[in-house]
């Protein structure tokens, strides 16, 4: 029976599943707009960098790419000239604004024919100690009749020049850079609207007109443009805002010939150089604090985006913004399209060619659009709709199938973890009885002495302290993806490494042993508050080869493992008992945690049923705790424990018990090292025979 997933229409049904998807995603394309636009910009960025790393590239393939990544010349009627670190220690008063100095470098420059001379530098005020200063730039600049002088602008609607008997010996405009989409420079203000509303170009558009001879009135604005009317044509430029031209960084800031203030001041300069030219000069030294973050170069001085902005005029290669909206209808049209069209009639198959097609050619058009044309597109909230799609429709298909084998799923895991389940559902062939050898982290886990413990207390109230250990422990072993292998009693068998493999299993085993310990003393203040006992657990831990697989069997079979390394797991969770530790692991399993995990070494360990010794270490810490106390106290008392220890091995008992009696004289609530201590006060009065070695038997399981 159809039910009513499907609405029908003339031209057939549509998944209802899909018009509530598309509702969604319209829904998320218009509340979200904001960050499709930051991923546009950081889209073109990119274009923009590929351009300019092509430009550098002296690869074989460059001439190819050049069709598609246009690597504009440098423009030769800009010179930058800064007022660098040379300069400001090179021309005494310079740094204290010497008016004197500014007007000789005028003169320098005027004296070279430049088309225009825009000086970046804000006179706010006559000079107070020398008036003659005043007076020598107000001469030079009124000789050069070229320059163009930085007023304040202080806000939107105000804006301060300079002192007054300057700013009537030419023309003088604001500047003010202003970030877009992002904290990066990617605008400039081309004209400035006052209180009066009057409307006034910019620092930039002055120098424009002052470069290409044009009277004060050839420069319009309009609502959304800067109209620039030249003796033969005119050109339009686009604003944001009716104010902003969005900047194209198409050349490095640092490729436009650049001359220091200190040569131009000094005369050491080519009149070729700047004949017909147009110079700015600013502020470029270290201490300067006004330096604007570009995306391309970073933080970058004012004269260098003066230039760029220059350059960007006269070159007409201002980036063109975004129609209105733009971005958001397309990726409406294109949502509508997949979903409510190409979804109907086509197989996921060419659903998927499809899409896989129509995102690098969206990605093609915004770069193309932006390197051949100068002009921004949207195409972030598009793409994510095309993705978004794909996915909605590839998971739709599969799910009833899924659906189904979910199902098998959840009902399996009442019997056996979730990694085996996942493991198994990849790969069928692993209920077949096998097994392999493989190297695991065995993890166990015992309660010490619960049979006293549950002695007075009633079956159900036993059951209810053990299932909610059980259930805090377990929780834990999975956070870290163990294997939950058994339960026996109240003691817990844990794998790491299987049947997922795992490369930091030693690692996380050790982890989880660690939280466990934590969960259980946060379990104790609990039950203390209710009355019932305080349990404490020891755990054993140990890495090595074993047999891991579904062992049983046909008809009824466990994942499991098995091996000489799961029993000495078992005989180190034990021998907690001999050291008064709570966490002892092997030596294989400290080395392969040794990176995250502190632990120090306490002895060698002869335990039942090995013929050999091992040796033993106690977990201490994680090295990623954020308690930098407990860290600072476990680095300490693994270096006490063990020079101690080693002082013992040497029969140095003295030596030892001087370390281990300074350590617990500041902590004596260390009991291994107490353990160790009365060791060693032993060996001083009856000294073990020669040929002693230091070995702890484990006599008893």
């Amino acid at each position: 029976m159809k039910t009513k997933f499907f609405l029908s229409s003339k031209n057939g049904s549509i998944p209802l599943a899909n018009l509530v998807f598309t509702g969604v995603m319209l829904m998320v394309i218009l509340l979200f707009s904001g960050f499709f636009e930051q991923i546009d910009t950081w889209l073109h960025d990119n274009w923009l960098e590929a351009r300019l790393s092509l430009s550098k590239s002296s690869d074989s393939n460059q001439s190819f790419f050049s069709g598609f990544f246009p690597v504009a010349k440098n423009n030769d009627d800009v010179v930058v000239v800064v007022i660098d670190d040379r300069s400001i220690l090179g021309i005494p008063g310079l740094y204290q604004g010497n008016r004197s100095i500014y007007a000789q470098a005028l003169r320098n420059l005027t004296a070279c024919s430049p088309s225009a001379i825009a000086l970046d530098v804000f006179f706010a005020a006559p000079s107070g100690e020398d008036p003659d200063q005043d007076a020598d730039l107000i001469d030079a600049i009124s000789t050069s009749g070229k320059v163009v002088l930085r007023a304040f602008r202080r806000d939107d609607k105000r804006m301060t020049p300079p002192f007054p008997e300057l700013a009537r010996s030419t023309v003088s405009a604001p500047t003010y850079f202003k970030t877009h989409r992002d904290k990066s420079i990617r605008s400039v203000s081309l004209v400035f609207a006052s209180e009066s509303e009057k409307t006034i170009p910019s620092f930039q558009a002055e120098l424009l007109r002052t470069f290409m001879g044009l009277p004060a009135d050839t420069i319009e604005f309009s609502s959304n443009a800067m109209l620039c009317r030249l003796p033969n044509q005119s050109f339009s430029v686009p604003l944001l805002n009716n104010e902003f031209m969005l900047l194209n960084y198409d050349v490095p800031l640092r490729s436009f010939k650049t001359v220091s203030f200190f040569d131009v001041y000094n005369g050491q300069i080519a009149p070729e150089d700047f004949k017909n030219k147009a110079i700015i000069i600013g502020f470029a030294n270290s201490m300067t604090e006004e330096k604007l973050f570009t995306p391309i170069s970073g933080n970058e001085f004012s004269p260098f985006l003066n230039a760029i902005v220059f350059r960007n005029l006269i070159n007409r290669s201002y980036l063109t913004p975004p129609a209105p909206l733009q971005g958001k209808v397309v990726a409406i049209i294109v949502l509508a399209v997949f979903m409510l069209g190409v979804f109907r009639y086509l197989q996921p198959v060419s659903f998927l060619f499809m899409s896989i097609l129509a995102v690098p050619a969206l990605l093609a058009y915004s770069m193309l659009s932006l390197t051949l044309y100068s002009k921004l597109v949207d195409v972030a909230a598009s793409i994510f709709a095309i993705i978004a799609s794909l996915v909605f429709t590839v998971g739709k298909k599969y799910y009833t199938e899924l659906s189904e084998k979910l199902r098998i799923k959840t009902a399996f895991q009442h019997y056996v973890t979730a990694s085996v389940v996942n493991e198994i559902l990849k790969n069928p062939a692993k209920l077949n009885l096998h097994g392999e050898e493989r190297n695991l982290t065995i993890f166990f886990s015992d309660i010490e002495g619960f049979t006293s413990l549950s002695e007075g207390m009633s079956p159900l109230d036993v059951v209810s302290l053990l299932n909610e250990y059980l259930t805090e422990m377990t929780d834990i072993i999975f956070k870290f993806d163990g294997l939950l292998d058994k339960y026996e009693g109240d003691a817990i068998m844990s794998v790491f490494g299987a049947p997922i493999d795992q490369k930091d299993h030693a690692i996380r085993a050790c982890r989880c042993a660690i939280e466990n310990q934590k969960a259980l003393a946060r379990l104790r203040n609990k039950w203390k508050t209710e009355g019932k006992p305080e349990i404490k657990a020891r755990i054993g831990i140990n890495t090595g080869v074993v047999v891991v697989g579904n062992m049983g069997s046909t008809m009824r079979f466990d994942y499991t493992v098995i091996g000489d390394n799961v029993n000495l797991a078992a005989r180190l969770e034990t021998a907690n008992k001999l050291f008064n530790t709570e966490i002892l692991v092997s030596e294989e399993t400290a080395n392969l945690a040794e990176s995250v995990i502190i632990s120090r070494f306490l002895t060698k360990l002869k335990v039942i049923g090995k013929s050999n010794a091992v040796n033993v270490y106690e977990v201490l810490a994680d090295r990623n705790d954020t308690d930098k106390n407990a860290l600072a106290l476990a680095e300490k008392a693994k270096k006490a424990y063990e020079s101690a220890q080693t002082h013992l091995n040497n029969r140095n008992f003295a030596e030892a018990e001087q370390i281990l009696t300074a350590y617990l004289a500041e902590h004596p609530d260390d009991k291994p090292a107490r353990s160790l201590h009365s060791r060693v006060k032993g060996f001083l009065i009856v000294p073990p025979p020669p040929g002693w070695e230091n070995i702890v038997n484990q006599d008893l399981k």
